[in-house]
């Protein structure tokens, strides 16, 4: 296979995979900023560039199967090429560790924020009970 039948569909897959990994960073940021709108937009907008990879990496495998049949393997360049493009696809890999674990992280801090919420506050049950003493109930038989 020719480093030029390839190099389009690697420079496409390289470039979503940038693309990809600066997503994650963006969406890491606006999980920290507690926007949670935003936060889903940047990961719609990461689904998006997930799929548009899928069809890339598709029709990369494509045309190196295509290759094969033809003749000869891979040259030097074309396995140097997708060396690289493996290469990114790890950098993404680490974004995506980074962007799941501060996901989580926040997760588990809203569900404490949760709990402690449904706890009752002893301070403000002690100053209910000293501004609402119990009185003394009066039973009245005429009214």
């Amino acid at each position: 296979m020719t480093p030029d039948a390839i190099a389009p569909h690697v420079e496409a897959a390289k470039r979503l995979l940038r693309e990809i990994e600066r997503h994650a960073d963006a969406a890491i940021d606006t999980l920290n900023s507690g926007n949670g709108s935003q936060f889903l937009l940047a990961i719609q907008e990461r689904e998006t560039l997930l799929s548009q990879l899928s069809q890339v990496v598709t029709a990369l495998n494509r045309e190196r199967t295509h290759a094969d049949t033809r003749g000869p393997r891979e040259s030097a360049e074309a396995k140097a090429m997708i060396g690289k493009l493996a290469g990114a696809a790890t950098s993404v890999m680490a974004s995506q560790e980074r962007l799941v674990m501060s996901a989580a992280a926040e997760r588990d801090r809203l569900a404490a924020a949760l709990r402690r919420a449904e706890l009752p506050d002893p301070v403000a049950s002690q100053y209910a009970a000293i501004a609402h003493p119990l009185r003394a109930g009066y039973l009245s038989v005429t009214g």
